[in-house]
């Protein structure tokens, strides 16, 4: 969950201290942007549950994750080159390559559970009513 406020060590410049906490102030706005407009776009179809506007705001930070781990490989690729202790040259994966597929399946998951829930404008069912009647 992205706060306010942002740990940024003592040893790091001002200038970069003023960088990265623009960056996170940044992606709040993302998120909140992008929290708005599915929030808009759902509550069109249907009146949404508690749990259903959580799901939803978990989304807006999946997908505004994705954006920046997307950017972040289309600028230094998915790999990586490092020398091992033998001299070889070996290629990686980057983590954000890994963290950038692992929001996609996150994504996938999320879409997937709110348009069972919403896509068609039906009342939300209570799935765990058959068990606790």
């Amino acid at each position: 969950m992205i706060t306010d406020r942002l740990y940024i060590p003592a040893s790091v410049s001002r200038g970069v201290r003023a960088q990265k906490t623009n960056w996170v102030m940044s992606i709040k706005d993302k998120q909140i942007e992008t929290l708005a407009r599915l929030m808009a776009e759902y509550q069109e179809r249907t009146d949404l549950t508690p749990g259903q506007s959580e799901l939803i705001r978990t989304l807006a930070c999946v997908l505004v994750e994705e954006e920046d781990l997307q950017g972040y490989c289309n600028t230094y690729g998915t790999c990586y080159t490092m020398t091992t202790k033998s001299g070889d040259q070996m290629n990686r994966m980057r983590p954000e390559w890994q963290q950038l597929k692992e929001a996609r399946h996150r994504k996938q998951i999320i879409i997937t559970r709110l348009e069972n829930w919403i896509g068609e404008g039906k009342a939300p069912v209570d799935e765990t009513a058959e068990f606790f009647s």
